[in-house]
This record gives structure tokens, sequence and C-alpha cells, in this order.
């Protein structure tokens, strides 16, 4: 009789147990599925293997969904020489997106695009295609502009605005009139760097905020609102790029240009452009420049004067 209620436990206490484990991975969660990311081909898209000229633009358009959680980072990166470059490192709360970049080719032989895409639950998923240099490529010509002088915003015998291919400076209202062209223009106040309060001459664009925010559109120059067009440039703030006098002085085609802008420190505006400095930077449309400031006044209606070679 007690072997009996032994062996009742045993089978008991058994069945429990695989009942416990049954329910437990019943309710254990599946792995969460990593979001999806393809590359869309179609005409006037780059495509894998593709060999180009430098300077020349090519398009990639990206596709993304979120499977079991939102999409929260998008990042580019070039790959080439053994070493990963971001080209673009974008927060963002997504369930997919679709989106079509611009970008142009440099004198690296081969590089390859990478993009990737990561969700809330740190999933993530890459695709890539590789480019290569044209090995025929030739620099291409640029504009050299000697002295250019702009106003600040309260300049009224000097304009704000620099439009390199027509090539002229013009006030506001006249700049209106060729919006299309305006890539270049100066404003003055002080800014705070690593706490102290500094004059600052600023290099920028209309297109400085997407959403018209900030000094430029509510007090510098407030017309820029109602402008239909507003050209975005991107400087280059890093101070040190590899520009020397030496080299700006003999750069006679856009290969100084080309090497000495990287994307990853492109930003809105430059901020304290004293003189002596140089400023790699690239406009809405893919050129690339140097600005090598000369002269720059420390008083809002005072004007910058500065050198600048541009790819044409």
């Amino acid at each position: 009789m007690q072997y009996d209620m032994n062996k009742w436990v045993f089978l008991l206490s058994s069945l429990s147990f695989l009942l416990l484990m049954i329910m437990g991975n019943g309710c254990k969660p599946d792995d969460p599925t990593p979001p999806e990311i393809q590359i869309l081909f179609s005409e006037g898209d780059a495509g894998n293997g593709d060999t180009l000229a430098v300077g020349r633009p090519f398009r990639v358009t990206i596709s993304a969904t979120g499977i079991d959680a939102s999409i929260t980072n998008f990042l580019i990166e070039k790959v080439y020489n053994g070493t990963r470059k971001p080209v673009l490192d974008s927060g963002l709360n997504s369930s997919g997106f679709t989106v079509t970049k611009t970008f142009y080719q440099g004198i690296e032989e081969n590089v390859e695009w990478c993009f990737t895409v990561m969700d809330r639950n740190r999933k993530s998923s890459t695709v890539s295609l590789t480019i290569h240099k044209d090995p025929n490529s030739q620099f291409g010509g640029i504009l050299e502009f000697d002295e250019v002088v702009v106003g600040y915003q309260d300049n009224n015998s000097i304009g704000q605005f620099f439009l390199p291919f027509l090539p002229n400076v013009y006030f506001v209202d006249s700049a209106a009139l060729f919006m299309q062209e305006v890539d270049i223009l100066s404003y003055f106040n002080y800014s705070v760097d690593e706490g102290v309060n500094l004059p600052s001459p600023t290099f920028s664009s209309p297109g400085e905020d997407a959403g018209s925010y900030g000094l430029l559109y509510t007090e510098y120059y407030p017309e820029l609102i109602d402008w239909p067009v507003r050209n975005y440039t991107k400087y280059d703030i890093r101070l040190e790029h590899g520009i020397t006098n030496e080299k700006f002085t003999a750069a006679h085609n856009d290969s100084l240009l080309i090497v000495s802008y990287d994307n990853v420190w492109g930003k809105k505006k430059y901020k304290w452009a004293m003189p002596g400095t140089f400023i790699p930077f690239e406009t809405a449309a893919g050129k690339k420049g140097i600005i090598k400031v000369l002269e720059a006044d420390t008083v809002s209606n005072g004007s910058i004067k500065f050198s600048m070679k541009i790819q044409l």
C-alpha cells in the first residue's frame, strides 16, 4: 500500500512538473523580430557595383518597416579601407518610412554604403551597396573669388546675401528675385562658447531652420519666412581639416574642396567666423566650396570680408 502511494505521489509530481514546463513555455515571449530594410531600385537610382566619376551625384532610396516595434534610429555609414564613417545618425519614432538620399562620389576607390535601422527592442537590420570610383575621373573647375564683402543684418550700405553663380551681393528684397541662387548669407550676434559669450560673425543660409525658428527669421531677415525656396548650405564646423594658406592659394580645381568637406560635421551655420578661419561647405545643389575669412567686424551694422572657392 505504501508502495502504491509513493508511486501515485511520484506520478502526480511528474505531471505537475510537466504542466509547469508546458505553461512556462507557453508564456515565454517570442524573440522579437527585427525591422525590415531594403534598397529600392528605380530609374535614376544608383545600383550595386556602379562606377561613378568623382563629384558625381547619385541617389539611393531606402524603405524600412518596423515589425514588432517602431523604428528609433536610422544610420548611414561609408565603409572603405577598413574604416566606418558615419554620414547620418538620426533618431526617430516611426512605424516605417521610405526616403531618397543624394550623395556625391568622393575620391575613395571603393565604398560600401551601409544603411541600418534599429527598433525600440534594439533589434537592427542592415542593407548595403558598393560604389566604385571611375579611374578616369578628372577633377572639375571652380569659381574663385579673391574678395567678397557682405554686411550683417543692420548694415544699410552693404547687402547681406551672396549669390556666387551670378555673382553678386544683394539686400534681402533683391535677393528674393533670385532665391534659387542664394546660398550664403551673414549676420552678427553674440554666442556662448564653453560658457563664455563671444562676438560671433556668422555664415548661414536661407534654409538654416526648416521650421523658420530662430533669430534669423524673427529679427534679422523676417522676409525669409515667405520665401518658397530656401536653400540650405551646410558648413563644416571642425577646427582642423587640413586646409592651409598654401593649399588654398594653390587650389585651382575642386580636389581640395572635395577632400576638405566632411558631411558628418556639416551644420546649419558657422559661428565665430574670425579672420584666418577656413570653412568648408556644401550648398543645397551639392556644390562644395571653401571660405577663407579675411576680416570680420564685431558689430551688427558691420561686415565680413572673405575669399571663396566653389565648384562649378
